[in-house]
């Protein structure tokens, strides 16, 4: 679980800017907070903001360094994500930071990255169960201050050697992993950490329609269809019938057909460090959605969805559904999602959605989710969900553009709101808490 996540010099944000769920004093909606460790951790948050206040680079940075951590500082990645109003900038770090935490055990991992050459400055892991315990420190000049002591003396080589020979743009963290020491390893707390950071759930708004994701679903197409039913979307059933790959995508030309198949084989036959080979892969494709899996002799097979809406004779497919019901479509797997445990962060969860659905949609992950230590955290505009009868003063969050255009990160704690006070999002509107349009 996420107990803190800090980022300095990225996009919008120039200073060093906390976001924070560690749950403060108040009893109103204990059914979420999760108590682990003693410690009091909120499972789900909601950002207001004015467009363009930075609510969206806070979900850039969180899904920023989670790549880099996979896939490397690499220029393509971070080139210009610096706080470019102020052209100093350029030649300071970016800094992220994850405070969380995993396997029975809070820790800290950060890192530093240029912006010029793409390099990790530096680095830094520390267990934080009592106290702060440095496991490791990378620092600028390429040299290790190692706080951990190992058991197995062939471990603390393997430490020597794989801290020596680290590629400037890649995290130490991830070369480590790399290697495949093995949980039973000192080595444990490298793999708990890298395997919280890669379960992040991140959505856009654009992370929808075109695009190849993988679900493992756990979940037939009845109780889809139940859940579409149950959001009002008129849809009383999904069915599908199943078809070769080829046969389901010939309405695509040959060029862009193969592509697609070439993506879905690889998919299943590849398998993630920390992760199964999916079960079934769900795919939006040219306003059809599709449902990939393997049949009994291990051939992959599809079927394309299709909609019942009260006359069986004539189905609908994703194409004739509204933009709600499509975005429903997009964010259903993560009721599943929730129940692995994970941290889900979604960017306008709002955007198409009536203001009751928005809040049924947050009400039911939490009841789905009652009994996992997971978290949703979503930026968002529907000051519907800004009522201390649906959320806790302190899941609600603020991001204001400031005068020099950084953003500035706040809670609606700091202004010591009571439980009883029904005019929260009046207040927000005429301006007590920051955060709104200006406009002169």
């Amino acid at each position: 679980m996420l107990v803190r996540f800090s980022v300095e010099n990225y996009r919008s944000f120039k200073e060093r800017q906390v976001f924070s769920m560690a749950a403060g004093k108040f009893t109103r909606h204990k059914e979420q907070v999760a108590i682990v460790n003693k410690k009091r951790i909120l499972k789900g948050a909601v950002i207001f903001g004015a467009n363009a206040s930075g609510k969206s680079n806070l979900v850039s940075a969180i899904n920023t360094a989670r790549r880099i951590v996979i896939e490397g500082a690499n220029l393509s990645l971070i080139s210009g994500k610096y706080f470019k109003i102020d052209p100093e900038y350029k030649d300071k770090p970016g800094v992220f930071q994850f405070d969380f935490f995993s396997n029975g055990h809070f820790y800290s991992y950060g890192f530093a990255v240029s912006y010029l050459d793409g390099k990790i400055i530096s680095e830094w892991l520390y267990l934080c169960d009592s106290g702060e315990k440095c496991i490791f420190e990378r620092g600028e000049d390429g040299t290790f201050k190692q706080g951990v002591k190992f058991k197995n003396d062939n471990d603390q080589k393997r430490f020597d050697i794989y801290s020596q020979d680290v590629p400037d743009n890649s995290a130490f963290l991830t070369e480590i992993v790399r290697h495949k020491l093995g949980d039973d390893s000192d080595f444990k707390c490298f793999f708990d950490v890298y395997k919280w950071i890669v379960s992040l759930v991140v959505i856009f708004p654009r992370t929808k329609d075109g695009s190849i994701r993988q679900y493992l679903m756990n979940q037939t197409l009845d109780t889809l269809g139940e859940l579409m039913d149950y959001f009002d979307t008129g849809i009383k059933s999904i069915v599908g019938m199943e078809k070769t790959i080829d046969e389901a995508l010939a309405f695509l030309p040959s060029v862009q057909r193969k592509e697609i198949i070439d993506d879905i084989m690889e998919s299943f036959s590849s398998q993630g460090e920390f992760s199964k080979k999916p079960s079934s892969i769900e795919a939006n494709i040219a306003g059809k959605r599709f449902s990939f899996t393997r049949n009994k002799d291990g051939e992959v097979v599809a079927k394309q969805l299709v909609m019942d809406h009260g006359n069986k004779n004539e189905p609908f497919e994703l194409e004739d559904e509204s933009d709600g019901t499509r975005r429903l479509f997009d964010l259903a797997p993560i009721y599943n999602k929730g129940k692995q445990d994970c941290v889900i962060i979604i960017d306008e969860l709002d955007r198409s959605f009536h203001s009751k659905l928005t809040l049924e949609f947050i009400r039911k992950f939490f009841d789905e989710t009652q009994f996992h230590n997971c978290q949703i955290i979503a930026t968002m505009h529907d000051l519907s969900a800004m009522d201390l009868d649906f959320v806790r003063q302190d899941e609600i969050w603020f991001v204001e553009r400031e005068n020099d255009q950084s953003s500035h990160l706040y809670s609606l704690n700091k202004f010591k709101t009571r439980f009883d006070d029904r005019s929260v999002a009046k207040d927000y509107l005429l301006g007590r808490y920051g955060a709104v349009p200006r406009f002169f």
